[in-house]
């Protein structure tokens, strides 16, 4: 397949491009920082494309030509609690997470005539939010109403649209909390997951290429998060 992973410089991205190289698929990294993109490309052997996912869907489809499959991974992560929230934090989380996805989703369905997939990566705080995820974990929840709905409105064009609801993931958009270190953050956040780790880049590549090569699997959320939310914990 010929698959374009938005948010594929860094991260669960260009995990999820590695992951998807290595079974074998063609794929396009989109970003907004050119030379991250163009960086990470080179490294795995993607096609970069330089272009903000909330910006001119049918242009970056123009850019990247036919294509099979988009897996949405674009994001940003913005912590505040009720009282400090502010109209510009919830516009820039609501365009990257929903709006963006839900464009740049409907101008693929436009030109593929299937068979072909979408996925989009959730998060377990849209099932669990902690103090001062509100605003991100409502977007993360929206994504997955949007999978549902898309994959009941497209199945009859073959096009199949799934998700999965990610566990925590040490990237670059975990960082300090309150008196806490970022490494502190971590090991509290190891303690929460039963398998007795975080997860990788590599744990969310893998469901990803099983869920983007499934073929009767639509309308899905995979849940990968090294059993914290059975485990009864909460981040």
């Amino acid at each position: 397949m010929r698959v374009l992973v938005t948010g594929g410089g860094t991260g669960i991205g260009r995990g999820i491009a590695q992951a998807l190289i290595d079974n074998g698929d063609e794929v396009l990294i989109l970003g907004r920082r050119q030379s991250v993109i163009e960086g990470t490309a080179t490294e795995i052997g993607a096609e970069p494309i330089q272009g903000d996912v909330t910006k001119d869907p049918e242009g970056i489809l123009r850019r990247t030509g036919p294509i099979s499959g988009i897996v949405h991974c674009a994001g940003h992560a913005d912590h505040q609690p009720i009282g400090r929230w502010t109209d510009q934090q919830w516009r820039e989380l609501w365009s990257v997470h929903v709006q963006g996805p839900a464009m740049l989703s409907q101008a693929f369905a436009k030109q593929c005539d299937g068979p072909g997939s979408i996925v989009l990566i959730g998060s377990t705080l849209s099932e669990r939010p902690a103090i001062g995820t509100i605003p991100y974990a409502s977007a993360k929840g929206a994504i997955l109403a949007m999978a549902r709905g898309m994959a009941a409105e497209l199945a009859s064009r073959q096009i199949r649209v799934n998700a999965i609801l990610s566990g925590v993931v040490p990237t670059e958009m975990i960082g300090p909390r309150g008196n806490q270190s970022r490494a502190e953050v971590l090991e509290s956040l190891t303690a929460i997951h039963p398998m007795g780790r975080l997860g990788t880049p590599n744990d969310i590549g893998d469901a990803t290429v099983y869920l983007t090569h499934a073929p009767w699997v639509t309308g899905a959320v995979l849940t990968v998060d090294g059993g914290m939310l059975v485990g009864g914990h909460a981040v």
